[in-house]
This record gives structure tokens, sequence and C-alpha cells, in this order.
């Protein structure tokens, strides 16, 4: 990014994780992991694989935190999940 538009954004962006940021970041690992990865993800190039970013371990543990997730909304009778 450039141009004062762009540097703007990004101290507004950097103030406001200061505030609340790394709070933030963990309610929405803990609580919505689906989100999180959505978001980790798009920070990448699209070639780059969840493979090349996460360890074997890490993968292992946020698709038990999905399933988790998935069979506690099954088990609510959620039919949709966002």
């Amino acid at each position: 990014m450039s141009g004062p538009l762009s540097k703007e954004f990004l101290k507004a962006l950097a103030d406001t994780f200061d505030e609340a940021g790394r709070e933030a970041v963990h309610h929405v690992r803990d609580e919505d992991p689906e989100t999180y990865a959505s978001v980790f993800a798009q920070m990448f190039p699209k070639e780059t694989t969840p493979g090349d970013i996460y360890s074997d371990a890490q993968l292992d543990r946020l698709c038990h935190a999905i399933e988790a997730k998935l069979e506690k909304a099954v088990r609510n009778g959620v039919e949709t999940i966002h």
C-alpha cells in the first residue's frame, strides 16, 4: 500500500490493535476458529497452502476446534453455520 490514506489507515489499524487487538484475536481464535483461520489465510497469497503456514499439530488442533463447533451446532439444531 502506498499514499497518505494507506499510511493513515495502517496507523489507525495499529492504534486499534494496540487498544484491544490481542484480546480480540484470542477471542476469535477461541470462539470462532473458522473466522480466525479465514482471516489469517487472507493475509497470504492464494498460492500459499495451510501446510506452508501451520505445523501438522496446529492443523490438527484447528480441525478439531472446527469439528467441535460443528458438532455443537448440530446438537443445538443449527442448520446454517456462518
